[in-house]
């Protein structure tokens, strides 16, 4: 035998004794005794099995728990959760032993808040709704909630909202942020959305004003008011003392008019910057004191949840409060009664014809007593007087009205805003009036035992009889059908 061959032969002697000693390793390692997983969830109350491997022939294993309060397991190894916690699961067999490492986590997590028990996003609003408690329920396998759930609160972007170990949400600045709420081994996550605080109009250096003009009206300027054509009004009350009136909101943040039944709406004038109101003359009226508050509804530019579930997207305030306001004075007498019309009218169509009296009083109280006095001017003085603007001949006028004699006086009660009659004998012009010649119309009110602010006044009228028919008419100066013809005389022509 050659010596290469010998070589040969000697390895391949070796490299079968190599492979014959891996297979005897290999072979060992394959009948060890093993479990199919070494670490394992268990969500609570629910079972799970563990599996294993190369039992030896006819041993039976033995199955422990290291801590049966969190985790029990039978012979057949299937564990049970019993209790959030970590266990540790041993199987012994032969000899040999194997663990598996169990977790018991909760089987599902949701987030509540005041729309309701499952939320993914929620809105704070900076000065208005600035803090909302979340709420974290944890259920187990059979879906029951788990009461002493253990929550872990953080916050992804603590500059815009901060959240503390109850839930409780707390807006710092505006942005977004993600809560997320942890227990043991689920999570889940809230959109925070935070909006910025509600601007409310400045009325520091508001100027308020009572103009007592055609109707008696409130300015309120030196302020920038928004647009109140939009998502903005103001609305205001005025009372008789500076007590605070009751508000009703809607659960939609803004003014309930309809339980309000006292406030009002105020309009602005967006070209001059400035809140006003016709009209105030049921206020005026009153003997008393005037105060003025406004309240500014601000709509929000979306909408949060209040702790009565209630979706609120506007923020109403008291903007001005308990303003004493300054009770305008008089007008000029003879607008005091704003405009009135007597008069009577003939139709051929109409064998009826009726005798109408109109007035437009500084008055919105319905059923508030009053006398009127007619009679004719003859002090050309005084016509003169009125006759070139110089309104101490007004003066004179009353002074006259109430010591001269009248062609018609009656104690009436107005309806409302405007007094109207409209009946066949109230007033026959045609007996009592003179054509073209001048009258007082004259008005005192009853302020019924100082419950009103005394309001007494005059205007003068003059009459026109129609010499075609039976009409007839009795036209205030101020009304362009007024001519100021020679006050020396007086004469019938037809119109």
């Amino acid at each position: 035998m050659t010596k290469n061959i010998r070589k040969i032969i000697l390895m391949l002697i070796i490299f079968t004794l190599i492979l014959s000693g891996m297979s005897t390793i290999i072979k060992a390692e394959d009948t060890s005794f093993s479990l199919d997983k070494t670490t394992l969830d268990v969500v609570l109350n629910s079972t799970r099995i563990i599996g294993y491997d190369n039992k030896p022939s006819g041993e039976t294993i033995t199955w422990t728990s290291s801590n049966p309060n969190v985790a029990t397991v039978d012979n057949n190894g299937i564990v049970k959760g019993v209790s959030i916690g970590s266990a540790t699961i041993t199987a012994t067999v032969g000899g040999q032993t194997a663990t598996c490492q169990v977790s018991v986590i909760y089987g599902y997590l949701s987030i509540g808040a005041n729309s309701g028990d499952y939320v993914s996003n929620i809105n704070l609003v900076l000065g208005e709704h600035p803090t909302e408690t979340l709420k974290a329920t944890a259920k187990d396998w059979e879906n029951k909630v788990v009461s002493n759930a253990i929550v872990t609160w953080t916050s992804s972007n603590p500059n815009v909202a901060t959240v503390d170990n109850t839930g409780k949400v707390t807006a710092v600045s505006v942005g977004k942020t993600n809560i997320t709420a942890s227990v043991a081994g689920i999570s889940k996550t809230c959109e925070v959305n935070v909006l910025p605080a509600p601007v409310f109009t400045d009325f520091s250096k508001a100027k308020y004003e009572l103009l007592f003009d055609i109707d008696t009206d409130l300015k309120i300027s030196g302020i920038k008011p928004k647009d109140d054509s939009g998502n903005d009004d103001y609305y205001y009350v005025i009372t008789s003392s500076n007590k605070k009136p009751n508000i009703s909101i809607t659960p939609y943040g803004d003014i309930d008019t309809e339980k309000s039944k006292e406030i009002e709406h105020l309009s602005v004038n967006t070209k001059e910057n400035y809140l006003f109101k016709y009209d105030l003359d049921k206020y005026i009226e009153l003997n008393q004191d005037l105060y003025l508050w406004v309240i500014q509804d601000v709509y929000l530019g979306d909408s949060y949840y209040n702790n009565e579930g209630n979706s609120v997207s506007y923020a109403a305030k008291f903007v001005v409060e308990g303003k004493k306001l300054t009770r305008p004075a008089l007008p000029q007498l003879n607008l005091i009664l704003k405009s009135f019309s007597i008069g009577k009218w003939e139709s051929k169509s109409d064998s009826d014809t009726y005798t109408h009296m109109s007035f437009r009083f500084p008055s919105a109280v319905k059923n508030r007593k009053f006398k009127i006095k007619i009679g004719k001017v003859t002090d050309n003085a005084i016509l003169q007087k009125i006759q070139k603007g110089d309104y101490s001949g007004v003066t004179d006028l009353l002074a006259y009205a109430k010591k001269n004699d009248a062609v018609y006086t009656a104690d009436l009660t107005t309806t409302n805003e405007n007094y109207y009659r409209n009946e066949k004998t109230l007033f026959d012009g045609r007996k009592l009036l003179q054509d073209n010649a001048y009258y007082y119309i004259y008005v005192q009110f009853d302020d019924e035992n100082g419950k009103y602010y005394p309001i007494e006044g005059v205007t003068l009228g003059q009459a026109w009889l129609y010499s075609s028919n039976n009409s007839w008419d009795l036209y205030a100066y101020t009304d362009e059908n007024f001519k100021w013809n020679n006050l020396s005389s007086t004469y019938t022509r037809d119109r």
